[in-house]
């Protein structure tokens, strides 16, 4: 028998692929196989299965940043990961979802939303002061000005439109937006480091 974590993987992926507000409990119950009372035995309502979801998703993608961004040698590397974690994030970006989760789940969203936030800003400012701290990054950076300013940036490519999926989980635009955030902010050290490893870096991506 299937545990609830594993159920939750399973509605995951039916609310991702129709939307949360066009799946409904029956179909929940139907896609995992067992009785909608025994589904009620698990979970109490869609509700809280939307609310373990994202919980789900959250620990999911904070490990998959600490895998990528551990044990680099310098920043640079180390905002390599990172770059890499989140064009996996914008490739499995669900529009359908997160609409119907800002419309009928707007505290969930919120919350989530915030959650998420917090977890990159933390990413970024350490590695921030990492580079600065190994001589890769400009002295005069302000770690906390640039750091919102890059997840402002991320977070409006997200939902401009100005871009297709297909355009942000391609090896150019990954080059570009790698260029784009690394040479404004490292230092002659970081510039000589990038320029002769960058090719090799995106190449690798």
């Amino acid at each position: 028998m299937e545990t609830p974590i594993e159920y939750i993987k399973k509605v995951c992926t039916l609310f991702k692929t129709y939307g949360i507000k066009s799946v409904t409990m029956d179909d929940v119950a139907r896609e995992l196989g067992i009785s909608k009372k025994t589904l009620y035995l698990h979970f109490n309502d869609k509700l809280e299965l939307v609310s373990l979801i994202l919980d789900r998703e959250f620990e999911e993608k904070a490990k998959e940043f600490d895998a990528a961004m551990a044990n680099k040698d310098n920043a640079i590397e180390e905002v390599f990961g990172y770059f890499k974690v989140q064009l996996s994030l914008l490739a499995s970006h669900k529009p359908n979802f997160l609409y119907d989760l800002k419309k009928y789940y707007p505290l969930l969203y919120e919350n989530f939303s915030e959650k998420k936030k917090n977890r990159m800003m933390e990413s970024v400012l350490s590695n921030m002061k990492r580079g600065k701290k190994e001589g890769l990054y400009r002295k005069d950076l302000n770690e906390e000005v640039i750091t919102r300013m890059h997840i402002a940036r991320i977070e409006s490519i997200m939902i401009s439109g100005m871009f297709t999926i297909e355009e942000l989980i391609s090896p150019e635009f990954f080059s570009q937006a790698f260029k784009y955030h690394l040479y404004g902010i490292v230092s002659k050290k970081g510039w000589e480091i990038v320029n002769s490893s960058i090719d090799k870096i995106i190449e690798n991506a």
